[in-house]
């Protein structure tokens, strides 16, 4: 087999193993498929308040969730392959609910979460919208960088 025919095949079974992932993960737990899903996303992101019994002290923790909407049929959506885990990770390092959301869903209207470009990452502080990172390129800047303070890299963009 000549040099030619084995760089072809191996960009064919490259391409066949991203579309086979990409698949997957259209189809995993971890995207939002319907309204309510990602309205139970979204109230995760609610205040939760514990009281001690022994001071009654009352203490109030705030919640974050992130919902990235990205278009399935665009190249973002293959690339997230490769972000989406760094993000999940940086989110589930912190206790941050973090999902993917399909643009396509019924009912669902973008301006109700301050979405005006795809893809966006909306961080939802207390079931409303706290910030929303649109671009690509400010999103990889969330993969790119080495600190697992996600909140706080947030608040650098």
């Amino acid at each position: 087999m000549d040099c030619a025919k084995l760089k072809s095949k191996l960009i064919e079974t490259k391409n066949k193993a991203v579309e086979s992932s990409a698949k997957a993960l259209w189809n995993s737990m971890f995207t939002i498929k319907n309204i309510e899903e990602l309205n139970k996303a979204i109230s995760k992101s609610k205040e939760t308040s514990f009281t001690n019994k022994e001071t009654w002290e009352t203490k109030t923790y705030t919640k974050n969730s992130f919902v990235l909407f990205w278009d399935e049929n665009s190249d973002f959506f293959k690339e997230s392959l490769i972000t989406f885990p760094v993000l999940a990770t940086k989110a589930f390092s912190q206790n941050i609910t973090f999902k993917l959301a399909k643009t396509n869903i019924e009912n669902l209207k973008l301006e109700e979460y301050k979405v005006m470009e795809i893809p966006s990452l909306v961080v939802f502080e207390n079931e409303k919208v706290k910030t929303v990172i649109a671009w690509k390129e400010n999103i990889l800047k969330l993969v790119k960088s080495t600190n697992l303070d996600i909140n706080g890299e947030i608040e650098k963009i």
